[in-house]
């Protein structure tokens, strides 16, 4: 018997099947069953494992309960809903798949028949096979070529790019002197420069003034001026797995640190040290204990500055490996700088950048190769930052989103990262010089 509620709307009622998607790749939902049992999909996600996912079909107009993988759950859940738009109460397509595999299978049988039926000769059979073979190894070869050009090879061609990071590196310098342009005027000395926020205020000047690269640059100045400092920055990059992210660097007014653990299914640690006077950069690979320690005692390296700098991005001195400028920010932000009030009596002022997919990255794409150990350039599509400093235009957070696709296990592989950064200019430092 059917039950209907007070909306007319029929009940479902329960049963005994059980069906488990951590092997299934498709659904067809009927409304009550989407509508009721939404939370025991949840629920069920919530327990299960993390598995592949076959390209199955089920009809869940008669299945009371599922067991869903995670993965499932995050990618398939647009399907589900717009499968059940769709499809009317009680589609049964399990059924009309059953009768198309069964046409399918008796048409080989009979194919196998009429094919046993001839009669072939041993060298006629052979010829046959040699052909087939020669067939399959240049079919192969040319889908081989063809996904490797077509698929896995980077739209971008990086070296045109990379022979403008010079310029872009330089129009860094020149987005700074901007700012200083605006504040100190047409003649300053250096003392005028490391008194700029003073300056700033006796004239009445603030963020909000400026643009969006000219307050990074200038709170990047002060970065780099620092006597001491600490940067602690978590997030996670989300792909066929995901990967955590703790980052760390310091400088205790002798040596600047940077450490760098990402776990998950691709576990990296390393540690690198720059003495003041930037003379080499010692690294040593990790070994991890958690997501935010690990032990220093694999293989130790050393290295010259700059080709330090061009195998990673950057630097252990660099506040981050992104190139900021007014020609890498999105203009169409500028300006919408928001004031947030402390309880204390004193502002921060917090901007969102856009930056530019490739002239923003031409050193970020090295780190990414790097700490990934890739065989090829990312690609971005979106970066953005939302950029925290305080009235005298020091950093009190960067956090970033990131979207780009990368070449790995063979495959491109879309990811979504996220890190935020804080920093921290009144703890003290402490340093253990390897």
């Amino acid at each position: 018997m059917i039950e209907k509620d007070n909306n007319n709307q029929v009940v479902p009622q329960p049963s005994d099947q059980v069906v488990d998607m951590t092997k299934v790749d498709y659904l067809i939902f009927n409304k009550n069953f989407l509508k009721n049992k939404l939370h025991n999909i949840v629920e069920a996600n919530k327990r299960a494992p993390i598995l592949f996912l076959s390209t199955k079909v089920v009809d869940t107009t008669k299945v009371d309960y599922l067991i869903f993988n995670k993965n499932f759950l995050k990618n398939k859940v647009y399907n589900i809903v717009e499968a059940n738009r769709r499809v009317p109460t009680l589609l049964l397509t399990t059924e009309q798949d059953y009768k198309t595999k069964k046409k399918a299978k008796a048409k080989e049988r009979k194919l196998a028949k009429q094919s046993a039926k001839k009669k072939r000769s041993f060298k006629r059979r052979l010829l046959n096979k040699c052909i087939f073979a020669l067939c399959a190894i240049i079919t192969g070869v040319g889908l081989g070529s063809w996904y490797y050009t077509n698929v896995l090879s980077s739209s971008l061609d990086w070296n045109t790019y990379l022979q403008q990071l010079s310029e872009y590196e330089s129009r860094q310098d020149e987005t700074l002197g901007s700012a200083f342009d605006k504040i100190l005027g047409d003649n300053y000395s250096q003392q005028d420069m490391e008194n700029f926020e003073t300056i700033a205020s006796e004239k009445g000047i603030t963020p909000q003034d400026l643009s969006l690269a000219e307050n990074y640059q200038l709170a990047n100045y002060n970065f780099e001026n620092a006597s001491q400092y600490i940067i602690q920055g978590t997030g996670q990059i989300r792909t066929i797995a995901t990967q955590s992210i703790y980052s760390e660097k310091k400088y205790d007014g002798n040596t600047y640190q940077s450490i760098s653990i990402s776990n998950g299914l691709m576990k990296i640690a390393e540690i690198a040290q720059m003495n003041k006077n930037q003379t080499s950069v010692t690294t040593i690979k990790g070994q991890i204990t958690s997501n935010q320690s690990a032990d220093w005692n694999g293989e130790r390296n050393t290295y010259l500055p700059t080709n330090y700098k061009n195998l990673t991005g950057g630097l252990p001195n660099t506040s981050q490996n992104f190139i900021i400028a007014e020609q890498t920010v999105s203009n169409s932000l500028d300006g919408e700088i928001e004031i947030i009030e402390n309880e204390d009596g004193s502002k921060y002022y917090q901007f969102t950048m856009v930056l530019d997919p490739i002239y923003s990255v031409l050193n970020y794409i090295n780190q990414i190769k790097y700490t990934s150990n890739l065989s090829s350039y990312p690609e971005f599509s979106s970066i953005t930052q939302v950029v925290t400093i305080d009235e005298n235009w020091n950093f009190v957070s960067i956090c970033s989103t990131e979207i780009y696709s990368i070449v790995a296990f063979g495959m491109k592989n879309s990811c979504t990262g996220t890190l935020d950064n804080y920093f921290y200019f009144d703890q003290d430092v402490l340093i253990e010089v390897l």
